[in-house]
């Protein structure tokens, strides 16, 4: 067996990343869409395989509900190149290189984008892991997964999620040896997805029917954004959760380091609502995540939180994305019904879609371990 270097990719890699994709879905019995030619569709759900540590498994539309029509143009290897290493740039990966008689072959690859919290700030969310047949069960996982994590630490970020379906006993043996707590068990999220479909008619609607009460924020607003935060903390039964200040979010916010966007509702003058969003990239293709909204409770029922949810929208459609995500905790079914009023599904429950983090100390933990 070669051995293998792990190293960051480059824009060159682009092309050899892309035919992993196709690698691995073909493991499946499917293929990615090879071209521009938009040959029909397919429909994907997020999915670490049982036997192959991957993270997409394609399927027919009939099988399972659920599923999104994907535009084959998100596969490009234009698509993967600009996300990547483009003027929008988007995620950040780690390739595994054998070195041997095969040198320069790529055998795996680790991708995540940046993301943010508004309890820990700077965050990082792992999408994609795969290893090649011929080097599995040699380490290289864990070595791409170690990598990714320094890198997390080295841009002071806090935390790193990562997705895993629960039925995949072999990613879910990974991640928890490497440290990760399985979040949706220890305080029950549930991960909710909007598909292009739904967040453009949501944005279709509120067109035209623009509020003056919803606009960008700005550096002065950060303190009100941190009191408002605090109180979704309180809604949540997690005073003690937010770790950051106002500070932390105007630097977060820089447009030269920009984490996260961030919309607020003004009522006389007031802040009574803001939500934070950030861009993501995965085999779905481009993506947005909204980690917050809120509305204070005397300002709700005026569409506020949908206008500002319309924004995110917005946000993610101007970039090119085909879906929203965001987490909710099982027990606040008023927010729930309101999410799914609007076409959001619940892919924790439907689809057995879990999420884990590493925390800061776990981080460390594992980059520090031998292999």
């Amino acid at each position: 067996m070669a051995s293998v270097n792990i190293r960051k990719a480059k824009k060159t890699d682009a092309k050899k990343i892309r035919e992993l994709m196709h690698q691995q879905a073909g493991e499946q019995n499917t293929a990615l869409p090879p071209d521009l030619s938009c040959e029909g569709t397919l429909y994907q759900k997020i999915h670490y395989n049982n036997e192959h540590l991957s993270t997409v498994q394609r399927t027919n539309k009939n099988e399972v509900e659920g599923y999104e029509a994907q535009d084959s143009r998100r596969f490009t290897l234009s698509a993967v190149a600009e996300n990547g290493w483009g003027s929008a740039a988007v995620f950040v990966a780690f390739v595994a290189e054998s070195v041997g008689a095969k040198g320069g072959e790529l055998e795996g690859y680790i991708l995540a984008h940046s993301a943010y919290s508004t309890w820990h700030g700077r965050a990082m969310f792992i999408k994609e892991i795969y290893v090649v047949p011929s080097v599995r069960h040699s380490g290289v996982a864990v070595r791409l997964c170690r990598e990714l994590l320094q890198a997390t630490l080295s841009l002071g970020c806090k935390r790193c999620d990562v997705r895993v379906d629960k039925a995949n006993k072999a990613a879910v043996g990974l991640f928890e040896k490497l440290g990760a707590q399985n979040l949706t068990e220890a305080e029950d999220w549930h991960l909710f997805l909007m598909d292009s479909k739904v967040i453009t008619e949501m944005k279709t609607k509120c067109e035209g029917q623009g509020s003056p009460q919803v606009r960008p924020a700005g550096p002065d607003d950060m303190a009100n954004v941190m009191a408002l935060i605090q109180e979704l903390a309180d809604y949540e039964k997690m005073p003690d959760g937010p770790k950051i200040n106002a500070h932390k979010l105007v630097t977060d916010s820089s447009p030269l380091d920009a984490f996260f966007e961030c919309f607020v509702a003004e009522s006389d003058g007031a802040l009574v609502g803001y939500t934070i969003l950030y861009h993501t990239f995965s085999c779905q293709g481009r993506g947005v995540y909204m980690e917050d909204l809120y509305v204070k409770p005397t300002h709700r029922g005026q569409g506020l939180g949908t206008t500002l949810m319309a924004q995110v929208a917005q946000c993610g459609l101007t970039q090119g994305a085909s879906h929203l995500e965001f987490c909710v905790l099982s027990w606040n079914t008023p927010s729930i019904a309101f999410y799914q009023q609007k076409g959001a599904i619940d892919v924790t429950v439907g689809g057995g879609v879990q999420v884990y983090r590493f925390v800061d100390s776990a981080m460390r933990e594992c980059v520090q371990q031998e292999l």
